[in-house]
């Protein structure tokens, strides 16, 4: 199985990559995902979700690095670079649990993008 760092590794591939199918396959089928005031449950809807963020983007990539992991706790830093959402940046805190993300909640440095 792998561990919570490989799990958010993984998924921080996907994005880079903006393949959003592979940004949904690492969360659990009744996993959560906070974003501010919203809050998408379960596999298909964080789907629903990532198959926005492209367009969202613009052109603009993501950049993403992990700062800390403990336990099933994972805490990623992240950046816009270019397009509409050019220097929006926060942090996400995952939690992994039996290879897989179970919830999500991302805090904004300043606006959403």
């Amino acid at each position: 199985m792998r561990s919570p760092r490989e799990v958010v590794a993984d998924h921080l591939e996907a994005v880079r990559r903006l393949d959003v199918g592979g940004m949904a396959a690492d969360y659990a089928p009744d996993a959560v995902l906070a974003r501010g005031a919203d809050r998408h449950q379960g596999r298909m809807a964080i789907a629903a979700y990532f198959a926005q963020v492209p367009e969202r983007l613009a052109g603009g990539r993501v950049e993403v690095e992990i700062v800390a992991v403990q336990g099933e706790a994972v805490e990623v830093r992240w950046r816009i670079v270019g397009g509409p959402g050019d220097a929006a940046s926060g942090r996400d805190h995952l939690r992994v649990s039996g290879g897989e993300i179970i919830e999500q909640t991302v805090e904004f440095d300043g606006e959403d993008f």
